[in-house]
């Protein structure tokens, strides 16, 4: 059912530690509280939703992605029959605009969401499954630790004291030992299960991406229905471009949102360096904005936009990759 054809709307403004509520009936808030963000605080949120009369047959719930804060609540919420829909923190703050929003409170911020999951009907959300979120937890600890390999590689390189460079030589050596670990756990988790397997396979067709990559754009893009276009998957990623004009003094180069999820667009980042070089689609598609000028950094942002399309393509079609399908780029 439609969240527009509900007689309530709840707004969630989500935070690390509360969640700050705004129920909605027609064009007004009719009640606002503030529960704490963990079980006892979510048991009585759906406590306060009973007495107002708000049950799971009347009401669409919507919040924003919040670092993952608000990923236990929304399960608890879809586990009681609750229409969830989870969405970009990007999309709220342009409506938020679009009304001329000039208040900046929490109570004042969950109202609006609820306003927003009334009138703009956002995709109900759905949890991973538990081999999904598995998934998403090894990948997101390898990321972890190509994050402190990379730093204590800089510390060693910029240590003199021959004592210091062996105590990093041996946390760097214990940290790659881990990495090769989680590779092979990843490995052996997408091989068992059918599902994220032929997921992966389909992503590996694409020169460019391997297979720890490919988990990464699955656990972390989810299901391609998710999304209406690549763009909205690019978008999710931060990959699409912000352009910087006022009026005839200010002109910038177009540059990358980055408002979106650091992870899935990180793992874009080698993978189009090597489609690049080897992937028709993705090398036609640079070369050409090499042709107009563009600057290096721009065309490697652009490939990692393109490669991201095309994984959502192929994982929206179920067919592996086909460069003729991408005719000059």
């Amino acid at each position: 059912m439609s969240s527009s054809n509900l007689a309530f709307s709840l707004g969630i403004d989500v935070g690390k530690t509360a969640l700050e509520l705004a129920l909605r009936n027609g064009e007004k808030t009719v009640a606002n509280t503030t529960v704490s963000n963990d079980p006892d605080g979510h048991e009585q949120l759906l406590r306060w939703l009973q007495e107002q009369g708000a049950g799971s047959e009347k009401t669409g719930v919507c919040m924003e992605a919040s670092g993952d804060f608000e990923k236990a609540i929304a399960q608890r919420l879809y586990e009681e029959d609750y229409r969830v829909s989870v969405v970009n923190p990007r999309r709220i703050k342009g409506y938020a605009s679009s009304q001329l929003q000039r208040t900046k409170t929490d109570s004042a911020d969950a109202s609006l969401i609820a306003r927003f999951g009334q009138r703009e009907d956002p995709r109900p959300w759905e949890p991973a499954s538990a081999s999904e979120s598995r998934l998403q937890e090894l990948t997101r600890t390898r990321q972890a630790l190509q994050k402190e390999k990379t730093r204590t590689q800089n510390r060693l390189d910029e240590a003199e004291d021959e004592a210091v460079r062996r105590a990093h030589r041996g946390l760097l050596e214990e940290i790659e030992r881990q990495i090769e670990d989680l590779e092979e756990e990843i490995e052996e988790h997408v091989e068992e299960d059918p599902k994220l397997k032929d997921r992966c396979s389909l992503l590996n067709t694409i020169p460019g991406i391997g297979l720890q990559t490919a988990a990464i754009v699955v656990s972390e893009l989810g299901s391609p229905e998710k999304f209406e276009s690549a763009r909205q998957a690019a978008a999710y990623a931060g990959l699409v471009p912000r352009h910087r004009k006022s009026g005839s003094s200010i002109r910038g180069n177009p540059q990358m949102s980055k408002v979106g999820n650091a992870r899935l667009r990180r793992a874009m980042y080698f993978p189009a360096m090597t489609a690049l070089r080897f992937n028709s689609a993705v090398k036609a598609f640079g070369e050409r904005l090499k042709e107009r000028g563009k600057e290096k950094m721009v065309v490697l942002g652009a490939a990692m936009r393109k490669l991201l399309h095309i994984c959502y393509g192929v994982l929206k079609s179920g067919r592996p990759f086909d460069a003729s399908l991408h005719p000059g780029a």
